[in-house]
């Protein structure tokens, strides 16, 4: 996903002056309505869609990032706007500590499955600290534009009509990244996979009592795990797997997950969330 393409240039700006969470939503309300896209939505409008998303949870997601977004009907395309606050906001921020990074997303209300998509690849820009240290950096809105233009790369290649589908299977001992990956998935446009609990072959045998003594030596942490299925694109499966040691390391060289790809010939049914 190509956060530059939606990035509005005009609704980028390094000289944020609200100071608490209203005060910054009208202040993002304004600078979202230079963008072109946005000329025929009102004001209100936009206001009224990100406060309730705010009431159902602060879109303040901790160490000084906040992503507010809503759906807008009447909305065409998404717009992205980009701000940094110097002195930063009350935001109410899950942390309670001031935001200095707002990145805010409005998109169509029929498109909620690309919404995810943005909001996840959002989610993974800024958790890179070179990008965000870039952006807290920057004292011009062309500099912020500048530094996701940077970072978003070439435009992502389209499916060819007959590129191979993949079998993929991520076998996941280290739990606390399942929602990693799914986001990673968002991301990229895989828009189904099924998990399921899995037990490896130690916590099997230490049920047995010829065996129970083994349950340290086979590693107690590894006997339970969580197996992930996805249809993927060939051509995706080698951005999931860099993806995937992003997180976890080189996975030939530590036990957190193993991934396995096998050829798919037929395929009946989805397995699509949406």
């Amino acid at each position: 996903m190509n956060l530059y393409e939606k990035l509005c240039k005009d609704c980028c700006s390094a000289s944020f002056k609200a100071k608490k969470k209203d005060e910054a939503l009208h202040e993002l309300v304004q600078l979202l309505k230079k963008c072109p896209k946005l000329h025929e939505i009102e004001s209100s409008k936009i206001y009224s869609a990100l406060i309730e998303r705010e009431k159902l949870g602060s879109t303040g997601l901790g160490g000084g990032i906040a992503i507010p977004h809503a759906k807008i009907d009447g909305l065409d395309d998404f717009v992205l706007a980009l701000v940094i606050s110097v002195k930063g906001v009350h935001f109410e921020a899950i942390d309670n500590r001031k935001v200095h990074i707002f990145f805010v997303l409005l998109g169509p209300s029929n498109s909620p499955s690309e919404h995810l998509q943005m909001l996840s690849a959002i989610s993974r820009t800024l958790r890179d600290e070179d990008i965000k240290n870039e952006l807290l950096a920057a004292r011009s809105a062309e500099s912020i534009y500048e530094t996701i233009a940077m970072s978003s790369g070439e435009e992502a290649k389209k499916e060819l009509p007959q590129e191979k589908k993949k079998l993929l299977m991520i076998v996941l001992y280290e739990q606390k990244y399942l929602e990693d990956i799914m986001e990673l998935f968002l991301e990229l446009g895989v828009r189904g996979s099924t998990v399921i609990d899995s037990q490896g072959m130690g916590g099997i045998l230490t049920k047995v009592p010829l065996f129970a003594d083994f349950i340290n030596f086979l590693g107690e942490n590894k006997n339970y795990s969580k197996t992930i299925f996805a249809i993927i694109r060939e051509s995706e499966l080698h951005t999931i797997i860099r993806g995937v040691e992003d997180l976890l390391g080189d996975l030939d060289k530590r036990g957190g997950a193993s991934i396995i790809a096998l050829d798919v010939h037929f395929v009946k049914g989805t397995m699509e969330y949406m």
